[in-house]
């Protein structure tokens, strides 16, 4: 992992091997543990702690309160991290953390023991900007509380809290921590991610409310940590945070799982540009319609190539296809995946795209300077970035090949501008052409003729150079395409190959050429045994047929699956708002939940984290500002959820 933080960590562990206590076989380990991993997230440790496990506490609260002082004298605003492992006692109404001087049986006060307290204050005496107390005692959970009517009484004094300090702790007031258990649990957390999905690989940063939702899970009825003070705090780096990782779904990742990592972040990033994260069909058929861009590549040197089809017809996973297999860095992805096998008439010459635009949410500036940024071409300083991109190329004279995704996607209002005076008005120039992805209108349902293939469509055509329109609901073999899908994703369920056969025929037949309709007919399929094909009427199980019902209807039966589908739609719900990258999964997503829930309910983060996980399916994780961001996986199904929301109105 990449450093990024900066600090300084306190960690100590009590040895009492020659003392009046019980031995902790594990606390001066552990403190070892929190030691090397913060200093490998990048915080520095404190020199000489180790050797005060045997110390009194006096010697202890005097290193304390010196690593407090010079941390004040030298002005640093570093987030500090504080880690005491050993024995925790409650006597009148306090805890007591005792040291190898501490006498065997109460009073603990004084000079006897160190309280929460005297950490707090020398905390708050530092002057650094955050800091996290770890206390991995017996009977913990008291000592938080102390921590916290600390603060409270600090910020009642000053009108404003001191700053930010928050608490985890190992166990509760009334329980016994276990030697080992919490940093064992916090580490592996750590190391290996959230099992529950309380954060994600895309947060920069574990919240203290995080961490111990996850050590509860891990832990279990062992010990129960708790924390106090600020439970949002972000001071713990995530190790498996990536702030480069591309965008993906849980079924791409498990796609790509066995590429290395430099490899697969690389092919995600390239897929990503394109918005075609939805790749179950993403190596699928698609054979002739790939030579045809192939052959228009090989044969044009001006013009626009339109791809359009229906929602859900694949036409993002189409563009995205041809983004990887173009692009230098993803051929060792690419052949991996065995992208490479076959007819290399379907396959783009590498590196023909000068640039790969996804559009999704861009007004007709940004696009324009976006492809530009790649092209080399400096507009920061530019009034009209479109009419200046256009014009430095055609000054130039230079040669250029773009390819965009989701024109129909763009900020609403400014498709038909970004159409017009950014990709047809290249697509117009001396040895300029574009590849764009595309409904024929912003909402999918114009009914193209002849005459008129529909307003964005129409837009793209070049005033000179070649243009075409390749229309993917129209492609002859995408029912065999989805049946061959559907039976390379049951391979590894179903055994029996008649049995696989006949559930991709009955699901490509139901599909009407939507590949998306197949991605809904394989969650149901992969929850049943195989056996299901010899039920009379099983096919009654599968979502709705979309020729009859429309994937609207299809969207609608599938998330009433849910042993909670209220709850799901409405925290789903957001996300068919949402501009950029995506939306914050901490605080604003539960927050929109609660104010656009029909039902009246309230939704907390843990709702959040619970859709996450159990609807992820329906998710794109990307990330953005050191966080993870989610937004939904394909267009139709946020089109479906805000057409919804303002019917329900």
């Amino acid at each position: 992992m990449t450093t990024r933080n900066g600090g300084s960590v306190f960690s100590l562990g009590i040895d009492y091997r020659e003392s009046a206590h019980p031995e902790l076989p594990e606390s001066l380990a552990d403190a070892e543990r929190v030691e090397d991993s913060f200093r490998l997230w990048g915080f520095s440790p404190v020199v000489g702690c180790r050797g005060l496990a045997a110390s009194d506490a006096t010697a202890i609260r005097e290193a304390v309160e010196k690593w407090s002082d010079d941390v004040r004298v030298f002005g640093d605003a570093s987030p500090l991290v504080l880690y005491l492992a050993g024995h925790g006692r409650l006597h009148h109404g306090r805890h007591h953390i005792l040291t190898a001087a501490s006498p065997a049986a109460p009073p603990y006060g004084g000079r006897k023991s160190v309280s929460a307290d005297d950490l707090v204050e020398q905390i708050l005496n530092s002057g650094a900007s955050k800091a996290l107390i770890m206390l991995d005692v017996c009977h913990a959970g008291f000592a938080a509380s102390q921590v916290q009517q600390a603060l409270s009484h600090v910020a009642a004094a000053q009108a404003a809290p001191a700053m930010d300090l928050g608490v985890l702790v190992s166990c509760l007031h009334h329980e016994r921590c276990y030697s080992g258990s919490f940093v064992k649990a916090l580490l592996s957390a750590l190391e290996e991610g959230s099992e529950q999905g309380h954060w994600k690989d895309g947060d920069e940063y574990v919240t203290l409310q995080e961490l111990r939702d996850e050590l509860r899970d891990r832990l279990q009825d062992e010990q129960c940590a708790e924390v106090a003070g600020r439970s949002g705090l972000k001071v713990v780096p995530n190790p498996r945070y990536r702030a480069d990782a591309a965008a993906r779904t849980v079924e791409l990742g498990e796609l790509l799982r066995r590429l290395p990592p430099a490899d697969r972040e690389h092919f995600l990033q390239k897929a990503s540009s394109t918005d075609a994260n939805d790749v179950g069909w993403f190596f699928t058929g698609r054979q002739q319609m790939s030579r045809e861009i192939v052959s228009w590549l090989a044969s044009h040197d001006r013009g626009v190539h339109v791809v359009t089809g229906s929602p859900g017809a694949g036409k993002s996973a189409f563009i995205g296809r041809l983004a990887v297999l173009a692009d230098p860095e993803s051929q060792s992805a690419c052949r991996a995946l065995g992208m490479l096998d076959g007819d290399p008439g379907v396959r783009p010459a590498v590196g023909c795209f000068d640039a790969v635009s996804h559009l999704k949410n861009r007004r007709v500036d940004d696009a324009a300077t976006d492809i530009a940024r790649q092209l080399g071409i400096e507009l920061a300083d530019s009034a009209s970035p479109a009419r200046d991109l256009v014009l430095e190329l055609s000054d130039s004279g230079r040669r250029v090949t773009i390819l965009a995704d989701a024109l129909d996607e763009a900020e609403r209002g400014e498709e038909e501008f970004v159409a017009r005076d950014v990709l047809r008005a290249i697509g117009s120039l001396e040895g300029c052409r574009v590849v764009v992805g595309t409904r024929r209108d912003r909402d999918g349902r114009f009914d193209a003729t002849p005459d008129d293939p529909g307003p964005l469509v129409s837009a793209l055509r070049p005033r000179t150079g070649s243009y075409r329109v390749l229309d993917l609901s129209a492609d002859p073999d995408t029912e065999d395409d989805v049946a061959h899908y559907v039976m390379e994703r049951l391979k590894g369920r179903w055994a029996t190959l008649a049995r696989r056969t006949a559930a991709a025929r009955e699901v490509a037949e139901q599909a009407g050429r939507v590949f998306l309709y197949a991605r809904f007919a394989l969650r149901v399929l992969e929850g049943f045994d195989e056996q299901v094909v010899d039920e009379p009427g099983w096919q009654t199980r599968l979502p709705s047929d979309v020729g009859s019902a429309g994937l609207h209807e299809v969207f609608a039966r599938d998330l009433e699956r849910f042993d909670d589908p209220v709850m799901v739609r409405e925290v789903l719900t957001p996300l068919a708002f949402t501009r950029g990258r995506g939306l914050p999964r901490r605080q604003i997503w539960s927050a929109l939940a609660t104010e656009l829930a029909r039902s009246g309910r309230a939704y907390r983060d843990s709702d959040i984290s619970r859709i996450v996980r159990e609807a992820g399916w329906y998710l794109t994780e990307a990330t953005e500002d050191g966080q993870a961001v989610f937004r939904l996986y394909h267009q139709a199904i946020a089109d479906y959820l805000s057409e919804a929301m303002c019917d329900d109105r």
